[in-house]
Order: C-alpha cells, then sequence, then structure tokens
C-alpha cells in the first residue's frame, strides 16, 4: 500500500520533520555564558601560567648554556613569549557577558564566541616561536652533525608539532562554530 511505512522510511522521516523552536529562559542563558566565561578564564590562567614557566626555563638557558647560537635562540624565545603576553593581554579572557535582557547576554555571548573563533592563533601565537627554538636546536646540532643535516632535521622537528596542533585548533573552532549555531539556534 502507499501509505504504509518501510522500517527503511522511519529513520528519514524523523530526520525531514520541522523543528519546533525552542527558547532560552533568561536564567538558561545566563548560566551557559558563566559557564562559558569561567572555562574560558581558567583556560587563560593555565595559558599564563604555562608561558611564565616556560620563559623561565628559555631564562636559565641563557646562564647554563656559553654557546653564541643557544644564547640567540634562547632570547628569540623569549622576545615570542613577551610578544604572546602582548598579544593576551590585547586580546585578553572574555569580557563580561551578563546584561539583564536575554537578547542582550545572548548577543554578547555569540559575539564572543565569534571573536575566539576568529582569533588567528597559528599566526599570533605559535609562528613566533618557530625562530627561537630553531636557532637553539641548530646550536647543537651544527658542530655534531654538518649544516645541511642540521638544518634537515631542525625543520623536521619544528614542523611536526604542526602536525597535532593544526587538527586541535581546527576541532576548538568547529567546537565554538557549533556552539554559536546553537545558540542562533535557541534565540530565534
Amino acid at each position: 500500500m502507499p501509505d504504509e511505512l518501510r522500517p527503511d522510511d522511519i529513520p528519514d522521516q524523523w530526520r525531514e520533520e520541522p523543528r519546533d523552536p525552542v527558547r532560552m529562559s533568561l536564567d538558561a542563558v545566563r548560566r551557559r555564558a558563566r559557564q562559558f566565561e569561567a572555562r574560558t578564564r581558567r583556560g587563560f590562567h593555565v595559558m599564563v601560567i604555562m608561558m611564565i614557566g616556560l620563559a623561565a626555563g628559555y631564562s636559565s638557558f641563557l646562564y647554563f648554556f656559553p654557546g653564541t647560537p643557544q644564547r640567540i635562540g634562547a632570547s628569540l624565545t623569549l622576545a615570542a613569549y613577551v610578544y604572546c603576553a602582548y598579544q593576551f593581554r590585547r586580546n585578553g579572557p572574555v569580557k563580561r557577558l551578563l546584561a539583564q535582557e536575554p537578547a542582550t547576554t545572548s548577543a554578547a555571548f555569540k559575539a564572543e564566541l565569534e571573536r575566539l573563533r576568529d582569533f588567528p592563533l597559528i599566526s599570533k601565537l605559535m609562528a613566533p616561536f618557530i625562530p627561537g627554538p630553531a636557532v637553539f636546536v641548530m646550536g647543537f646540532l651544527i658542530p655534531e652533525m654538518g649544516l645541511w643535516k642540521a638544518i634537515g632535521l631542525t625543520a623536521l622537528l619544528i614542523a611536526s608539532p604542526s602536525i597535532l596542533i593544526v587538527p586541535l585548533v581546527r576541532r576548538h573552532r568547529q567546537m565554538l562554530e557549533r556552539e554559536i549555531r546553537s545558540l542562533d539556534a535557541l534565540m530565534e
């Protein structure tokens, strides 16, 4: 019969069913904004503590390693830490998102999500760290291996973390994009 459903058609029918608009209460919007703000601030503080510890380590390299290339590499890395600290200070953690009306809170929440999604993490925070460690490592490798082998190994050592970092950054951006879409769907 034409009006009967086959078992294979049931999942398709659920997917094609129009969704009812879902409204969020003011408290739900505020709770999500507070959770997002707390999570982002916690990540910001962890990043600051890591950067201070790593900068202290590279500062000690200036003292422990007497070679000129190692000192130049450690100095370049410290300069990258200063630049990163400037970028974090300028772009900072999330701003206060809570307002009186839910529309204002959700607009501020969405704007903050978009700001974090569009922040160029790799170009602003990762690229400045490439020259310092490269020069630092090459200071050890050139006397042992020669110039060309040292350049090849250093390029491999510098490029290999990108294999992990780029997908993680992409996944973080997709997570923020999903959060933006769900906020749009809830506030329609």
